[in-house]
């Protein structure tokens, strides 16, 4: 036997025995495994030897990584062979309260409906995507809820693969204009021009500048309706036709002008992590943002909010998402729902400090 077949032996007798271990002391999904030291010592297995398992039951769905937590069980193998949905997110959990209010929402829905749910990170890696839906779809999942990493409008092939083998599947938050496919986004034209309107009418800013997240997010459709929504408002707010979104470090390096040029200047972000970003910049050179920029948030991605912000309902998102998916997998053929929720400004609230919804 040769050293490569040898290597594949190790691979699936400790899987199994990894299914095994899982059984035997009946975890469930989100239980937590042994780490990499108590698997080599009590199995006896090498580290690279259990290394390359780990990250191949990964792939495979049995288990995941949390970082700075640990392995967990992702399916559970003794589970009893009901349908297995996927939820493919860009990044991790523990940074982005967005994805763990989605995957809420979705597992409330799957739950109800007594369907399975794995879990896949893309690590906002464009081929790792395409991988991990090729991979998922062999591993027999019965539908797939997308979360698209930022680079799919260059390449959307994988997605349109899908809908030619009608393979049941939800985009949120973004979509493929150019592709007829169920989707749950917000309705982020329409959010835009709310929060350009509080800014122009309760903090009587005479000017407003949209700020991207970097140079080109403007092509992703849910930063490109929010750019729509602000250069709706500039016309009808300001009567001005030439307003046009600047970059991060257009801001960083221009809001002390900004805020001499303006009476009061209105700064919209496209995600409140920009804000965080720009407090730190500032302050590493010794400054903080002028009083007269007020700063208007995206996505309420904090438990605490830290400055007027646009609550999205993330968990709706995940829910109506595995709805509709839960009956695309009944139906292949019906037409494609396209869902656009409506978001609410949350904004300071004078009485005691602390922040409400619009009413």
């Amino acid at each position: 036997m040769d050293e490569k077949q040898q290597n594949k032996k190790k691979y699936e007798a400790l899987r199994d025995e990894l299914i095994s271990y899982i059984k035997k002391n009946n975890l469930k999904q989100n239980d937590q495994l042994p780490t990499i030291r108590e698997l080599i010592d009590t199995i006896g297995y090498s580290y690279a030897t259990v290394h390359r398992t780990l990250i191949e039951m990964e792939k495979e769905g049995f288990i995941t990584k949390r970082q700075g937590k640990g392995l967990f069980v992702n399916m559970d193998p003794s589970a009893p062979n009901n349908k297995q949905v996927a939820l493919i997110i860009p990044k991790d959990f523990s940074a982005h309260k967005i994805f763990i209010d989605i995957l809420t929402g979705v597992r409330k829905a799957l739950e109800k409906a007594n369907i399975g749910l794995l879990v896949s990170i893309s690590n906002m890696n464009h081929e790792k995507e395409k991988e991990t839906i090729n991979r998922l779809i062999t591993n027999r999942v019965d539908g797939m809820i997308i979360f698209l990493e930022n680079h799919y409008v260059n390449d959307y092939s994988h997605i349109a693969q899908l809908k030619e083998r009608k393979f049941p599947f939800v985009l949120i938050d973004r979509y493929i204009p150019e592709l007829e496919t169920d989707y749950v986004v917000i309705n982020n034209v329409d959010a835009m021009m709310r929060v350009c309107s509080y800014l122009k009418y309760n903090r009587d800013c005479d000017k407003i500048f949209y700020v991207t997240s970097y140079e080109d997010s403007d092509v992703i459709s849910s930063c490109s309706e929010k750019i729509e929504g602000y250069k709706y408002s500039m016309k009808v707010l300001y009567n001005d036709n030439a307003a046009e979104p600047i970059s991060f470090s257009e801001l960083a390096g221009s809001i002390d002008t900004l805020s001499t040029t303006y009476n009061n200047v209105g700064i919209c972000v496209n995600h409140d992590a920009l804000i965080v970003e720009l407090q730190k910049k500032l302050q590493e050179k010794g400054s903080d943002i002028p009083q007269n920029c007020h700063v208007f948030g995206y996505n309420n991605s904090y438990e605490t909010p830290l400055f007027p912000t646009v609550e999205q309902f993330n968990d709706q998102v995940g829910m109506k998402a595995a709805e509709i998916l839960i009956e695309k997998m009944k139906d292949p053929d019906r037409p494609a729902v396209k869902l656009r929720l409506e978001p609410k400004l949350l904004i300071p609230n004078n009485n005691d400090g602390g922040f409400s919804l619009e009413s």
